[in-house]
């Protein structure tokens, strides 16, 4: 298989919130099969090559690199959840109190709205952030629907791609789950044969 090339920069990022992910994070929804930690993994390096193509700041990018970890450990069912967003949100703001992650109020704002239709979402959130942080939402939502190749091959319509730095990530995407999905056969085949 061959091995997918990401910056070197990015690859560190990856690497260090994949493993708080993995380690803090919990999840409610413990059975789903669509979001899941691996599905925040993917979310986390759409966002971070999507920022590294557009040039984000280091605190930008940490906004993003939170919200991409916590944003779907509230959800209740694998369907639309209105609400899963600001439930995120505030487990988000609590663990901050409680542990050593610093609380980024703009990271508050975009998961919270990150299960909104734009329109709603930015509305919502002009009262609370204005200009550089509404690129900010429109980089998380990218992000999250970079992975929808998760729900099959036409699961995304480029269209709906907010920045010209996503729509360019979506043949990558695409790649992405492809390998993905070949790992975890080859799983689901040596788990038969065991």
């Amino acid at each position: 298989m061959r091995r997918i090339e990401v910056p070197q920069n990015v690859e560190l990022d990856y690497n260090k919130w994949c493993d708080f992910l993995e380690e803090k994070v919990d999840f409610w929804l413990k059975t789903s099969d669509k979001h899941t930690k691996e599905h925040c993994s993917r979310v986390l390096l759409f966002a971070l090559l999507i920022g590294d193509r557009i040039g984000i700041s280091e605190s930008e990018k940490e906004v993003l690199c939170h919200a991409s970890v916590f944003h779907d450990s509230r959800r209740q069912d694998d369907w639309y959840d209105v609400g899963h967003g600001r439930r995120a949100a505030e487990y988000y703001k609590e663990y901050c109190e409680n542990n050593d992650l610093q609380f980024k109020p703009w990271t508050y704002c975009v998961m919270a709205y990150h299960d909104r239709d734009d329109d709603f979402g930015i509305k919502a959130m002009s009262t609370e952030i204005t200009g550089r942080e509404i690129l900010l939402y429109q980089i998380f939502k990218d992000a999250d629907a970079l992975d929808r190749f998760r729900l099959g091959s036409d699961g995304l319509d480029i269209k709906y791609l907010r920045t010209d730095a996503s729509k360019s990530l979506y043949d990558f995407a695409k790649k992405v789950w492809g390998q993905y999905e070949q790992v975890m056969e080859d799983v689901r085949k040596t788990i038969r044969v065991n």
